[in-house]
């Protein structure tokens, strides 16, 4: 098996960051909501939280789709849909469904800018995801180094 070249190490490495990125924003997103449910107001316009609550929406579902083996996934959301396939008990049927039920809370508050208890497990789940894109980062980012080391190309 040839190592991956550095221009694809480095493209899955921009793409996690990407990725890693899209996570951090909405849990910032679901943090401001909260805190104005409890009377914290942060500087963040209406716009700015739907904007981050939307790509977070995306984002899990491009998971759903990678969990639902739909052919058309990036092959960097089917690697982190396997790492959650393999760390979850239950079915990819199942985690399908609860994505679905995540897409729906979010895309609410999306629309209603309001904090709901369903975004508590959004925030598990998009922490989850995020562990699982560093690791996936941090191996394709040693990878890249095992084969400069080496020269190889």
């Amino acid at each position: 098996m040839h190592t991956m070249t550095r221009w694809r190490a480095k493209r899955r490495y921009e793409a996690n960051r990407r990725f890693g990125e899209r996570a951090d924003d909405t849990l910032v997103a679901i943090a401001i909501l909260k805190g104005r449910r409890d009377g914290i107001e942060l500087e963040q316009t209406d716009e700015e939280l739907a904007d981050k609550l939307r790509r977070g929406r995306e984002l899990l579902e491009d998971i759903r789709d990678a969990l639902a083996e739909d052919p058309g996934v990036d092959p960097y959301e089917m690697a982190i849909a396997e790492e959650l396939k393999a760390e979850d008990p239950n079915p990819p049927s199942v985690l399908v469904d609860d994505f679905d039920e995540l897409i729906t809370s979010v895309e609410t508050a999306e629309h209603t800018l309001d904090y709901t208890e369903g975004l508590d497990d959004v925030r598990t789940w998009l922490k989850r995801i995020s562990n699982i894109a560093d690791r996936t980062s941090r191996e394709s980012i040693s990878r890249m180094r095992g084969s400069l080391a080496n020269g190889t190309r």
